[in-house]
Parts: C-alpha cells; structure tokens; sequence
C-alpha cells in the first residue's frame, strides 16, 4: 500500500498534469515552434566536471590524506511548454590512483577522511509546472528529486563544496504573487546525501519532513525572512535528527556612496524535540554579522552561536554544513556542549582573481571551554566564463585535543561549467 507521502506526491503530478491544456502536436506549427522554443531555446545543458586533488593532515591520524578525484554531472533542462516542463542530470565520482584517504565505505580507516566516495547516481530527475502559462499564476510547482538552497546554505542546502552534491526527493511550491514577497512550501521524502546510496547508514535517509519560508524584500535596505522546519526522520537510528525549527533572519546592505556600501545580517532560530525523537530540548541559535565594502574590497565581523546543554545541541543536518564553523569540517556536528564561531574576514578581486582571508575562534556555548582557532584563504579565477581553477587551506590549531585535533586541509582543484 502507498505511504501517504508517496500518495502526496503522486497527487500533486496528477493534478498538474490533468490541468494542463495540453493540445495535439501533430501538424500544428504553432505547437512546434512552442515546444522548440521550450525544448531548444530556452533549454539549459547541464555540463560540468571538477577535478580535485585534497590534502588533509590531521594529528589523530598517523598517515596523511592524499585524495585526487575527478566529479563529472551530465544533464538537461527545458523551459516552459504550455506551463509543463522537466530537468535531470547524472552524476559520476571516479577516484584516480590509490585511495589513500577514507571515503567513508572503502575501508581506509587508517587514513583521515575525505568524504568524496566514488558512485554513479541519478542527481536531479524532476517535472516542473510554471512560467506565463502556469496553472496558478505566479507560482512555480517542481516535483522529483533536486537541488534546493535556502539563503546561506546554514539550514537548508546542497553541499556543493563536496564533489557528490546533496539533493532531495520532494516537492516545492514557491509563489510570488505578492509584490516584493516570495512564499515557499517544501515537502521531503528522502534527503540523498553526499555518502553516496553505498553507506549503509550515512547515504539516503527517508523522512516525511515539512518546510516553509516567507520572505520580503524592503527596496534598498534587505530581506525579513521567517522559516520552519519540521523534520521527520523514518528510522529510529536517526530520531535524534528530528526536530522542529522556527526562525528568522534579515539580511542586507545599505549603499552609502559610490565607495561605502554597510553590511548586516542578524538570525534567530530556535530548535525543539519533534516526532520520535527521545530526547527533550529547547535550543536557541544567534547569527550576527557586520561588515563593509569599499570600491570591491570586502571586510566583514560575524558571530554565530548554535545552543548545547551538554546532552542535546542545536543541528541542522540539511546544510552545507562545510560552510560553518571551520573550513577543516571538524565540527559538522554541533557538540553537546554546543558552540561559538567568532571570525574576520576580507575578500577582494585582483585582476580577476578573487582572494579570501579569514580568522576565527571556536568556543564552547555551554561552558567557557576553547575549542581552537582556524586560520583560512581561498584563492580562485575564472578564465573564458567556463574554467576555475581554485586553491582553498584551512589551519586548525586545538586547544583540545580530547574535542578535536589539529588539523591542516588543502584544495587544489579545477572546475569546467558549460
């Protein structure tokens, strides 16, 4: 018997699908030149490869990682044919050379890890309903399995830095029929994560979660958001993973002159138990980040802290969790005791070429515990609008060794998109 989120699913296809004034093709050239336009002009190719050589020397680990690895993505995307349109692509991890690292399921434990496993998979297959002749107007409806991003990736993202990307089986409405406003509902059957589907564990995991998110754009000054996730995790292994999220954020910059732009950006969150989970919590996150801009160079001051009470702490285990509390990935799960991320940043463009250079301290939330600094750069250019070569490090120096050791993480890598 179908599960009622597959019912939902399949609902919401059948719908769509039914309302769609489809007419005959054959012998009608205005319906051609449409699903040419559809098919051909307003189709997207999806096309890109990254070749990536990753270094990590982690003082738990008697040997170091040397990983080289090549990530292709093969796909395609339509526009809008009488509102109805589709997209998928196909994705290819091939480690090159020995696997001198732990991908996680090719048993080198003895090596640090570097969760880039080698797998074949099918990325994104999805139908979309939209465009000038959408079913209700204003509101784009896609359904299947793809790429969703909210805002900065903290609660809800691909993990694009990691070369198999994160993407959801579910079904996302977003509708902007209000000026300035974008309203969006997200229903998730199972989140395909970047362990490949060969971890046993760590790969696909199925839920019936929930989420939403109301945004409005003020003209010059940002965006007031409100978000709410209700994640529901099917297996019992991963309860603790359920939970139920309300926040807020505001983001944006204020153009002082031709020169000065201001920088700002502040979040509130707060995080309960929810469904199966067996533990009881109610956990706070903060978010707060100032900075500048002057003719392109960029200097920015943050904050961020996710709550602990030394049993539970505040997750949020959709996001680009690289992004967070250190480039070295040491803290992709929030201690019991919770943590803080203070950090300096400045980034500019030099002949093309965009550096950034950061700072920051971690620190226990719940106690007065340091966890350690980590110091890091990115260096990458763009050549003919389709080829990246990058250089990124991270250095974390611990002052706890029992919580995480010192750790020294290097990219070298190199990215065609079509």
């Amino acid at each position: 018997m179908p599960k009622p989120r597959e019912l939902l699913l399949f609902s919401i296809v059948l719908i769509f699908s039914l309302s769609l004034p489809l007419p005959s093709i054959a012998g009608d050239p205005v319906v051609l030149d449409r699903l040419n336009k559809a098919v051909v002009d307003d189709g997207k190719l999806i096309l890109n490869a990254r070749f990536r050589y990753e270094f990590v020397d982690q003082d738990s680990r008697s040997r170091d990682a040397n990983a080289v690895n090549l990530r292709a993505r093969f796909g395609y995307e339509t526009g809008y044919f009488y509102g109805f349109g589709f997209g998928f692509d196909v994705e290819n991890v091939h480690a090159i050379g020995d696997d001198r690292y732990n991908s996680t399921i090719n048993g080198r434990s003895d090596f640090p890890t570097v969760v880039d496993p080698e797998d074949t998979e099918l990325n994104q297959l999805f139908l979309k309903f939209g465009g000038k002749e959408a079913f209700i107007p204003d509101t784009t409806v896609k359904v299947g399995r793809q790429r969703i991003i909210w805002d900065n990736h903290r609660f809800l993202g691909n993990v694009g830095w990691r070369q198999n990307e994160q993407t959801f089986d579910s079904a996302r409405i977003i509708n902007t029929s209000i000026p300035h406003a974008s309203l969006q509902y997200i229903y998730i059957d199972k989140v395909h994560r970047i362990f490949s589907k060969a971890h046993a564990t760590a790969g696909t995991r199925g839920m019936s979660s929930h989420l939403a998110r109301v945004g409005y754009k003020f003209e010059g000054i940002g965006e007031l958001s409100a978000r709410t996730l209700l994640l529901d995790y099917d297996r019992a292994i991963f309860s603790g993973d359920s939970t139920k999220t309300f926040g807020v954020r505001f983001i944006g910059k204020y153009t002082l002159d031709d020169d000065w732009k201001v920088l700002y950006t502040g979040e509130y969150a707060n995080q309960e138990d929810w469904e199966q989970n067996t533990s009881s919590f109610d956990l706070d996150y903060w978010f707060g980040e100032g900075g500048v801009d002057y003719k392109g160079v960029t200097m920015k001051v943050g904050y961020e802290s996710l709550e602990g009470n030394g049993t539970s702490a505040f997750q949020t285990p959709l996001a680009t969790l690289h992004l967070f509390e250190g480039w070295t990935d040491l803290f992709l799960t929030t201690p019991s005791d919770g943590i803080t991320d203070l950090y300096a940043k400045i980034g500019t463009k030099v002949y093309g070429t965009s550096l950034v250079l950061g700072f920051k301290t971690l620190d226990a939330e719940n106690t007065s515990a340091n966890y350690g600094t980590e110091t890091f750069f990115d260096v990458k250019r763009t050549f003919w609008g389709h080829l990246t070569p990058r250089l990124t490090a991270a250095f974390f120096n611990t002052a706890d060794t029992s919580v995480a050791p010192d750790t020294t993480k290097l990219w070298l890598g190199i990215t065609y998109k079509y």
